[in-house]
């Protein structure tokens, strides 16, 4: 089989005609486009611009990617928590579960693709840092010298397997670098846009999802809050009954321990039955008059307890009641200090707008998934396909 000949070489017509001036002046066109790739590709690849523009284009991509891997993470954070809720709010049982449960598979799977996308990414970073180390460089421009010299020597052999490998270590060296570029500029002419508004939607949604589980834990706390004051209301009317009947037990012993001493005193004389505090009173007069003023004391500081646990009890009862007449989404400003609990219209309205919005949601992440595909996959695989066909003609020409 001939071989064909390199593209700078001259060329006859016959051996004993000269040179064909067409075929020499492409010779030495093609002579001078390789001294100029020669020595403008090691220049490029020394001086780095294109190392840094596609290293900044897969940054930003990767960012780009996280956040949306974040915002898929958040929801399906949020959706986990809110699958095992139920509200109860005046004898309406609302499962929060079954409305979210479509959401569950689709957003698991989301983060699972949105993970193949970033490693791909990241793939892309760690070649493109490999490809971009000054070993590269300097062998590039080892093997372009050593061409530049074949070429003038005219050399046929030598400078087509000089140019062979230098073509080589040009496609490892600049191919990816290249592919970067090209994908973000795709992604910046047709994708980014759309994407963006999808993201926006995806974080809207996730707003949605946070105020049910807002609501969600007002109502809790209000719930559980009305548990509490249930119990210390039903403690506190046990201690008042007890109080109720010690207060009795109190004025039936003070009854009879006045009578005792009104007896006591009518026997121990005129003197000591007119006050008690006459010296000619026996010592179990005066005990039974200190007896009594203890008991009463006593009595005085059950009462207080009494009248105590009487307006808190009252206070209790208001408190519940102003948490009932929020549950029913009815006003109560008495109680500033109570959580808001949420009303059946509210959380009715907000797990429609999530119900609405599910067929929106499901559609914008498999657009977000599709696009973030051919970005990190698809495109790239398509550019580096390009990139080893134009190789190839090279190739062949050399």
């Amino acid at each position: 089989m001939r071989q064909q000949e390199p593209p700078y070489a001259t060329t006859h017509k016959d051996p004993g005609a000269g040179p064909d001036p067409v075929v020499v002046t492409r010779s030495n066109a093609w002579r001078y486009l390789w001294i100029l790739a020669l020595i403008g590709l090691p220049a490029l690849a020394w001086f780095g611009a294109l190392d840094r523009a596609s290293s900044a284009d897969i940054n930003g991509s990767i960012a780009s990617a996280g956040l949306i891997y974040g915002t898929a993470r958040g929801i399906n954070a949020l959706v986990s928590v809110l699958q095992g809720t139920e509200l109860n709010v005046v004898f309406v049982t609302i499962g929060i579960g079954e409305v979210l449960d479509p959401v569950n598979d689709l957003i698991e799977r989301f983060s699972e693709v949105i993970l193949v996308a970033l490693a791909s990414l990241a793939l892309q970073k760690i070649l493109l840092a490999i490809v971009s180390h000054g070993i590269f460089n300097v062998l590039l421009s080892l093997v372009a010298i050593a061409t530049v010299v074949s070429i003038w020597l005219q050399s046929e052999r030598l400078n087509s397997a000089l140019l062979r490998i230098f073509l080589v270590i040009v496609f490892f060296r600049f191919s990816l670098g290249l592919v970067v570029l090209a994908n973000s500029w795709v992604d910046a002419s047709f994708l980014q846009e759309a994407d963006q508004q999808r993201h926006l939607a995806m974080e809207k949604f996730q707003g949605e999802l946070r105020q049910i589980d807002t609501l969600s834990r007002e109502e809790d706390e209000a719930e559980q809050l009305l548990v509490e004051l249930k119990s210390e209301l039903a403690s506190n009317e046990r201690s008042r009954r007890l109080s109720k009947k010690s207060l009795q037990a109190l004025d039936a012993e003070i009854a009879a321990n006045a009578t005792q001493l009104e007896a006591l005193r009518n026997a121990a004389g005129v003197l000591c039955g007119l006050s008690g505090l006459s010296p000619t009173c026996p010592e179990n007069i005066k005990q039974a008059q200190r007896e009594l003023q203890g008991l009463r004391a006593e009595r005085a500081s059950e009462q207080e307890l009494s009248s105590a646990l009487e307006s808190a009890m009252e206070d209790m009862r208001e408190r519940m009641d102003c948490l009932e007449k929020r549950q029913r989404g009815e006003d109560c400003t008495f109680w500033d200090g109570l959580p808001d609990a949420p009303n059946t219209a509210q959380l009715r309205q907000k797990l429609q707008s999530i119900n609405a919005s599910l067929s929106d949601f499901a559609e914008n992440c498999i657009n977000l998934l599709v696009s973030l595909l051919l970005k990190t996959v698809a495109i790239p695989f398509l550019f580096v396909y390009l990139l080893l066909k134009i190789v190839k003609v090279t190739w062949r020409r050399i």
